[in-house]
C-alpha cells in the first residue's frame, strides 16, 4: 500500500538547481521526432524541470486524474458514497470501447462508485468513466472542480465516447448524442489513410481536453500534499493509481523493479501519456513525472522517451543532493 503523503506547503526558499537534469531532459526529448511536454518535481525540495510545460496537449485518458479527484470531493462532501451503487441502464454501456465494463456487464448489472473508481484508473475503463462524469454532474463539474482548486491550464470538455467518436471524424456530442449502436457502426466503419490521417490531425489541433504538463503535475502535487482530499480519499486515489495495469513500458519501463509508480497513461492515435508520482528509494521522496507526447514516431520510440525522462528524473534526484 502506498503510504499516504500528507505534506506541508513548501518554505518560500528557492529550492536548490536542477540544471543537471534540465539539459538532459532537453537532450532526451530532442531525440523525438514530434512534441513533448513535461513537468518534473521532486515533491519534497521542490527542485523542477520543465519541458514545453505550459503547451496543451490532448489528455486522452489522463484527463480521468482530474475526473477521479472530483469524485472523490464529491465523497468527502458527502455528496457520493463510495458504497452507492450504480445500475447500468441500456445506453450505460458503449461496446467497443475498451475495459471490462463491455465484456462483462450487461443493462441490470449493479456496480460500487469505489469499483468504477478502480476500473476507470487501473484499466482505463471508458465506460466506468463516463458514468463517474454523468455521476459527479458532467464535465462542467469537474471543469468548475479544477477551476476552484487553482487548476489552470486544463480542461475536461467531453465524456469518452464522445471524444473518441471526435477522433474518428464523427460530430457526436453532448448536445447532439451518439448512442451505443451508432458507436459501435462507427468504430467498425473502415477509413482510408488519408481519411484517418486528416481526422487525427484535426483531433491533434483541437484546443478541448486538453493540459499542459505543468497544470497535471501542479494537480498531483497538491493531492500528493493533502491539500485537495481527505487522508481517506488521498490514500484511496494513490492505491488506486499504484495498481494500475497499462502502460508499462513509460513512467515504470526504465526504474529499478519494485519502484513503486502511482501513474495513469493516456493514449490515442499520435498521443501518447503517463503522468504519476514515482516514489524514490531509501527515503529519498518523490518525483512527479507528467508526459505528453504527441508524434508519429512508433509506440517503442513514444514509450521510450517518456520511460527515459523518468529514469532519468529517478536518478537525479537520488543522487544529486
Amino acid at each position: 500500500m502506498l503510504a499516504c503523503m500528507l505534506l506541508p506547503a513548501m518554505a518560500a526558499s528557492k529550492p536548490a538547481s536542477s540544471q543537471g537534469l534540465q539539459t538532459e531532459a532537453q537532450r532526451l526529448a530532442a531525440l523525438l521526432p514530434g512534441q513533448l511536454g513535461a513537468a518534473i518535481v521532486h515533491l519534497e525540495s521542490g527542485r523542477s524541470v520543465y519541458l514545453d510545460a505550459d503547451r496543451p496537449f490532448p489528455m486522452a485518458s489522463t484527463m480521468k486524474v482530474p475526473v477521479a479527484v472530483h469524485i472523490l470531493k464529491l465523497v468527502d462532501e458527502g455528496k457520493l458514497s463510495l458504497q452507492q451503487q450504480v445500475t447500468l441502464d441500456a445506453d450505460d454501456v458503449y461496446p467497443e470501447m475498451g475495459g471490462p465494463m463491455d465484456l462483462h456487464l450487461s443493462a441490470g448489472s449493479a456496480i460500487t462508485v469505489r469499483d468504477l473508481l478502480h476500473m476507470m484508473i487501473t484499466v482505463s475503463d471508458n465506460n466506468a468513466t463516463d458514468i463517474l462524469i454523468r455521476l459527479g454532474g458532467g464535465t462542467t463539474a469537474v471543469n468548475a472542480r479544477m477551476q476552484a482548486l487553482g487548476i489552470t491550464g486544463m480542461r475536461v470538455d467531453r465524456y469518452i465516447w464522445e471524444l473518441l467518436a471526435n477522433y474518428r471524424g464523427n460530430s457526436g456530442s453532448q448536445a447532439n448524442p451518439l448512442g451505443p449502436a451508432a458507436y459501435a457502426e462507427l468504430s467498425r466503419s473502415e477509413r482510408s489513410e488519408e481519411l484517418r490521417r486528416g481526422h487525427t490531425n484535426a483531433w491533434n489541433e483541437d484546443p478541448r481536453d486538453t493540459s499542459s504538463a505543468l497544470a497535471m503535475t501542479t494537480l498531483l502535487q497538491k493531492v500528493w500534499r493533502g491539500e485537495v482530499l481527505q487522508p481517506a480519499s488521498t490514500r484511496l486515489l494513490q492505491d488506486i493509481m499504484l495498481d494500475t495495469r497499462t502502460g508499462t513500458a513509460r513512467l515504470r519501463g526504465m526504474l529499478p523493479k519494485e519502484t513503486p509508480v502511482a501513474h495513469k497513461t493516456g493514449t490515442v492515435g499520435d498521443v501518447i501519456n503517463d503522468v504519476g508520482v514515482i516514489t524514490l528509494p531509501g527515503g529519498h521522496g518523490h518525483a512527479i513525472v507528467s508526459v505528453f507526447v504527441q508524434s508519429r514516431a512508433s509506440n517503442e520510440e513514444r514509450d521510450a522517451a517518456i520511460a527515459q525522462l523518468a529514469r532519468a528524473a529517478h536518478d537525479y534526484f537520488l543522487f544529486v543532493p
